[in-house]
């Protein structure tokens, strides 16, 4: 039996929290037992595992938070040093920027064989200024030393990290996030359930209302296509911002995050992403899953999981949103055939599968190694 403990820096409503759940679910309890410690869930930001049973004990840290707080992180560090001895796990496995600092590192010093990290996607560019991304990168730089293996969500997510030399080729490898089973309600009771207009094309965006995901855009995009209700689903530090500017445009309307993502892809005709920087955006993978077509700016792993002109539209910048989205509002039957064509897609490119398999001969082949590797330092 391999133990493995999974650190997050939170559990907020995203991909990471999807992932890491798609574990808990998924392994083989047989072959292994999970733990997962995690940061105090942040009330706008929704909690993932609030409402879900996984077979897994959850551990809340309260000192492990995203914001920085140099006191505060030395306690973080030396509680789950504490935590982690008391487990006894044969890998630790970190998830998201923050967790993976501190979690790599009281890894070490509790002495855990195997340290795993997954790259959700980057901070190489879009969250910090010129210096501070410096900084941030030479930490991921000396990470890399002290990490048995990075996973990347997408290849060329992995490529810009090879690129600036945060991972090691030998010691990483890709993997793409599960396309679990999404059932696509009925799409007049999806829209009552919303409180959305049962007529008419709806737009959505799926996401935290935070800089990097630039609901800025969305907004500006709703303003130049008159002829069809935008809808935005998520909360963040931007909430209140966004809800200003969408109280003066009569076609916007603002929810709070939903607990099953099927009824809001079932209530809408097409998802747009406007981020700045993504790994590979699970929005677009449950979108795909339910039919439904995209517009999305070509940032980080988009087009591995996006078709452009097949499955969905993929633009160079902001100048082309519109334009796209006002495209595809306009044409029902590019609508249908997209969506159709992104259904069929994804569910072959990402498999869960596939994804569990994954992990599974990572942990059991990582754990080997050590375990010889152990065994010869005690021969000599």
């Amino acid at each position: 039996m391999i133990r493995v403990v999974h650190i997050l820096t939170r559990t907020n409503i995203g991909g990471p929290s999807v992932m890491l759940v798609d574990l808990l679910q998924g392994l083989d309890r047989q072959r292994f037992t999970q733990s997962v410690v995690r940061g105090t869930p942040i009330d706008n930001e929704g909690d993932y595992l609030k409402n879900r049973a996984v077979p897994a004990e959850v551990i809340t840290a309260r000192g492990l938070r995203r914001s920085l707080d140099v006191v505060g992180e030395f306690r973080s560090l030396f509680a789950l040093i504490g935590t982690l001895r008391r487990l006894k796990p044969d890998i630790v496995h970190t998830h998201m920027a923050k967790a993976g600092v501190i979690g790599r590192i009281a890894a070490v010093l509790a002495r855990v064989p195997v340290r795993v990290h997954t790259y959700h996607g980057h901070l190489l560019h879009g969250y910090f200024s010129p210096s501070m991304t410096r900084i941030v990168t030479t930490i991921e730089r000396f990470l890399r030393l002290v990490t048995t293996h990075a996973l990347v969500v997408g290849d060329t997510t992995r490529r810009d990290l090879l690129k600036a030399r945060v991972i090691h080729e030998q010691r990483s490898s890709t993997i793409l996030p599960a396309a679990r089973t999404l059932q696509r309600h009925d799409r007049y009771m999806a829209r009552t359930s919303l409180g959305l207009p049962h007529d008419g094309v709806i737009v959505g965006f799926v996401g935290r209302l935070t800089g990097i995901k630039r609901p800025d855009r969305f907004l500006r995009v709703a303003a130049a296509v008159p002829d069809a209700t935008f809808v935005m689903v998520g909360n963040g530090p931007l909430h209140d911002a966004v809800a200003r500017t969408a109280s003066v445009l009569p076609n916007v309307r603002l929810l709070d995050w939903h607990e099953d993502i099927a009824v809001v892809l079932s209530a809408i005709d097409v998802l747009v992403l406007t981020s700045d920087n993504e790994g590979v955006p699970l929005s677009l993978i449950e979108a795909a899953l339910i039919g439904v077509p995209v517009v999305a700016v070509d940032v980080g792993g988009v087009r591995e999981i996006v078709e452009d002109g097949v499955t969905g539209i993929i633009v160079h910048d902001e100048s082309q949103l519109a334009e796209a989205v006002s495209h595809l509002v306009r044409d029902t039957a590019c609508r249908q055939k997209f969506g159709a064509q992104a259904k069929s897609f994804i569910s072959k490119r990402c498999s869960l599968t596939t994804y569990l398999e994954a992990h599974a001969t990572l942990y059991e082949r990582l754990v080997v190694r050590e375990s010889c590797s152990g065994v010869a330092r005690d021969a000599i």
